[in-house]
């Protein structure tokens, strides 16, 4: 009490003996003190209420009263929590950034989108917030895409693909999904970076580009491109030339299209890898991979009318069952890579999506035989699930080994590493919407509990190092992926068949979705009147 009384005094004091400016300095210093005292009561209490909020949903998560399926409805509340979680974070740490490091609250330097600050986050982010009705992180996404990206001064060399499937097509969706001339635009801009990589003696585009017009680091890129990826450009540039009326997107995948028609294909498979200078297969090692996946979505988004992704995906995935499914004496079906003509008996996570391929592409076609691929799909999916049940966190490792000689040959870091992916989910959704089966229901809320446990951090997500230690390291690193795909799959997992119906849309390797013709008044095709 005494030193209150004689800080008082003090106070008193110095007033009254001061000059003008010495009061007037007096009187700001107090304004401002009282400023910060209120702004830190104000942002304290926020954080109490968003944690009290926190807490509710969480509450209301595990006191679900129906703890086989989950009660739709709270699963969707606790699924956008999630996202939240994952968005704000980033948004207040490194906003504008590709990835996040939750952990030590950085920027991840090694994104699949380099060093330049394209916003990768908030791009894929965007349809995932769009059908979760978060209209405010929408608002404040556009702003910053209006204002802040280009791809102008990027001189360094990116993936084609990532570049298409996670860029290029949120742009698509939202253009879609809105009308907003901006998406267009940024859809058009994006693409016109990627079309030099075209530029080879076969018209298969090399694996990278480098955006930045004019760079001398064009002259050093590889001549070695992955089917997996330059085979997955056909919905993005379809589409926009759908869009824009201007048919130099569309030409440039129908070139790949056409080149790999006339290629030779071992026993109807296509390799890994290709060379764009030479026009030829680099080996002969066959896996699993997206170019059969838009073969099938390719055909959809046409309204079934392009005969020839039919076609082509017939054949491919009859030989996909020849020579790369294995149904093992225990009954367990996976599809394996193979080297040399050998299968490994490996499967990647990444890899689950054939799953939902299978079932997918045997309900859209009805091909010959199409019960016996719709079953091999089932049993693609139970095992990915089963892999992640086996694991004492629930979650499932990078790659699958069916047999001992596998597990050896896995490289340690794969072995047991989870890295949030959306590949399994993926299949769930499918799966559910074409059989509302509810196990895959549980199954999609027994992955958000595990990820809820082992990789929720108070700044965001992050992968773990080994799926078979509960207290396993993190690997520090909130992918793009997480927030543009594996949460809107799980999203609409517990969501109702209307919202983006398969019969209207058509997801894209990474997860975005476009709209199919002739089925969704959002295909907004291009016309004079544009």
């Amino acid at each position: 009490m005494y030193l209150f009384y004689f800080a008082i005094r003090r106070a008193h004091y110095k007033w009254y003996t001061a000059n003008t400016t010495s009061r007037i300095r007096i009187v700001a210093t107090g304004i401002f003190t009282f400023g910060v005292i209120i702004f830190t009561c104000i942002q304290c209490s926020a954080l109490f209420r968003q944690s009290q909020e926190n807490k509710a949903i969480k509450d209301i998560f595990i006191k679900d009263e129906d703890p086989d399926e989950g009660n739709p409805a709270k699963m969707r509340l606790k699924i956008k929590e999630m996202m939240l979680h994952a968005w704000r974070n980033y948004a207040l740490v490194v906003w504008g950034t590709n990835e996040f490091r939750p952990i030590s609250r950085r920027v991840h330097a090694g994104s699949d989108f380099g060093t330049y600050k394209l916003g990768a986050s908030i791009v894929e982010s965007l349809d995932t917030l769009h059908v979760m009705g978060l209209v405010k992180e929408v608002k404040r996404s556009r702003d910053w895409i209006e204002k802040s990206f280009s791809l102008d001064r990027v001189d360094e060399a990116l993936s084609v693909f990532e570049l298409t499937s996670r860029l290029l097509a949120p742009m698509l969706t939202l253009y879609s999904l809105t009308g907003d001339l901006l998406y267009k635009d940024k859809a058009i801009h994006i693409a016109d970076k990627i079309v030099p990589a075209f530029d080879t003696a076969t018209g298969i585009p090399r694996r990278l580009v480098v955006p930045k017009q004019g760079s001398t680091l064009t002259r050093y890129l590889d001549d070695v491109s992955r089917v997996s990826e330059f085979g997955a450009l056909h919905l993005e540039f379809f589409y926009l030339s759908e869009i824009t009326g201007s048919s130099v997107y569309k030409d440039r995948v129908e070139g790949i299209r056409q080149r790999l028609a006339t290629v030779n294909k071992p026993n109807g498979l296509y390799p890994n890898a290709f060379c764009t200078k030479y026009g030829k297969w680099e080996n002969h090692n066959c896996s699993m991979n997206r170019f059969y996946d838009c073969l099938l979505k390719s055909y959809m988004q046409s309204g079934k009318a392009d005969l020839q992704s039919s076609d082509l995906f017939k054949d491919a995935l009859l030989a996909v069952v020849q020579n790369l499914v294995v149904i093992s004496p225990k009954d367990i079906t996976y599809v394996s890579d193979m080297s040399n003509s050998i299968l490994t008996h490996r499967m990647k996570q990444s890899d689950c999506f054939a799953g939902a391929l299978f079932v997918l592409g045997a309900a859209a076609t009805l091909m010959k035989h199409w019960e016996k691929y719709a079953q091999i799909g089932v049993g693609i999916v139970d095992t990915c699930h089963d892999r992640f049940w086996e694991s004492s966190t629930r979650l499932g490792p990078e790659v699958f080994a069916f047999t001992e000689e596998a597990q050896k040959n896995i490289e340690p870091l794969q072995r047991n590493f989870y890295m949030l992916r959306p590949e399994v989910v993926e299949s769930y959704l499918v799966l559910w919407r074409l059989t509302h089966d509810p196990k895959y229901r549980i199954w999609g809320r027994e992955i958000v509990m595990a990820i809820e446990q082992y990789c929720r951090t108070p700044n965001g997500f992050t992968g773990i190092m080994d799926v078979n230690n509960r207290s396993a390291e993190p690997d520090d690193v909130q992918r793009t992926f997480f927030l543009g795909a594996t949460l809107k799959y799980l999203f609409l997992l517990f969501s109702d068949d209307d919202v983006i119906p398969l019969e209207e849309w058509v997801f894209n390797s990474a997860g975005h979705f476009l709209p199919i013709k002739g089925a969704n008044s959002k295909y907004r095709q291009y016309n004079l009147t544009n």
